[in-house]
């Protein structure tokens, strides 16, 4: 059941007739859309409205509505809500597009000059705070733009959750209430038919896995402008194209990239019966009654949870199979 906390929540609640709650690692940031029921009400909720969001007990996040649009026929309105930094308004200017430079600090204080400007609370995951970074260049980038860029460098998240701008390796990512998102397990049903509610579907790419056993990067000296090359793990290699401006982001960057590597395999879609504590970031087990193919742990990549009146119907992942899984 899906449950809204904010001004006039209980009547848009009362009226509402369909709703779809999308939760991914993109640069739009997580989004609800609000099928209502207009009859006899000429109202519209301003944009810019807040509201807590969840499903069961289960807090998704606060969004704030963004877009509005209407139907005379049928009579409804609908209502897009986004994670509140990115509302319409926008007057930190959050979206904007600007240019900085940084030299020799951490990512923690590179993600904290960013986002604290535009409110939030920054996280860095431990495992990243102290990673050194000689220099690096936001050049005409938004926010968020500039910090997914950085992030994949790191294979990690850059993500705002609930007042708070999360950095964290992927996998690692905690929940909009602080805590450590849950791995959720699915099973497949004894008689698992489509027309059934229980209905659980898997598909996918199974040949989708990177066929590499170490990493090779390079890094050019700032003394004699000279280029060296640094590696991890063993052959196959990967090379990756970009030089590095030191060995230390050089052994950084390849390291991201070897753990990459290793957390992703084949990419599978999955339609389940709702489970409110799917979160993007988190994790998913496939138990043992699926096919070998397919059972095994996952990195959730996208969540889409849709629901008729209160109630949530269906669930839609996009995941990816973790090292180790057959």
């Amino acid at each position: 059941m899906i449950k809204l906390i904010g001004k006039n929540a209980e009547l848009m609640l009362a009226r509402l007739k369909a709703w779809r709650l999308e939760d991914s690692t993109g640069t739009d940031g997580d989004a609800l859309t609000l099928t209502i029921n207009s009859d006899d009400i000429d109202g519209l909720p301003p944009k810019g409205e807040k509201y807590q969001v969840f499903i069961a007990d289960v807090e998704r996040d606060t969004f704030e509505i963004s877009k509005r649009s209407f139907s005379l026929h049928p009579r409804e309105i609908k209502l897009v809500l986004t994670v509140a930094p990115f509302s319409v308004k926008d007057a930190s200017e959050y979206r904007a597009r600007k240019s900085s430079s940084w030299d020799n600090t951490t990512l923690a204080q590179v993600v904290a000059d960013t986002v604290t400007p535009h409110g939030f609370q920054p996280f860095v995951h431990p495992e990243l705070q102290k990673i050194e970074i000689q220099h690096v260049d936001r050049t005409d980038e938004s926010v968020q733009q500039f910090l997914n860029r950085l992030a994949k460098n790191y294979d990690a998240i850059a993500k705002p959750v609930n007042g708070r701008f999360i950095f964290v390796p992927k996998g690692k990512a905690k929940s909009a209430t602080g805590k450590d998102i849950e791995t959720i397990t699915l099973s497949l049903p004894q008689d698992n038919r489509p027309e059934l509610p229980n209905f659980v579907n898997v598909g996918g790419d199974l040949d989708g896995r990177n066929e590499f056993n170490g990493v090779r990067g390079h890094y050019v000296s700032t003394a004699d402008c000279s280029r060296h090359e640094v590696s991890i793990g063993g052959a196959p290699f990967k090379k990756l194209a970009k030089d590095q401006n030191s060995k230390a982001e050089a052994e950084q960057a390849i390291a991201a990239e070897l753990r990459r590597i290793k957390r992703e395999g084949r990419k599978l879609s999955i339609t389940a019966p709702v489970n409110p504590a799917a979160f993007a970031e988190g994790l998913v087990m496939l138990d043992e009654t699926f096919p070998r193919a397919v059972a095994g742990l996952c990195s959730i990549d996208s969540v889409t949870i849709s629901g008729q009146g209160l109630q949530a119907t269906r669930m839609s992942l996009t995941a990816t199979m973790t090292e180790g899984d057959s």
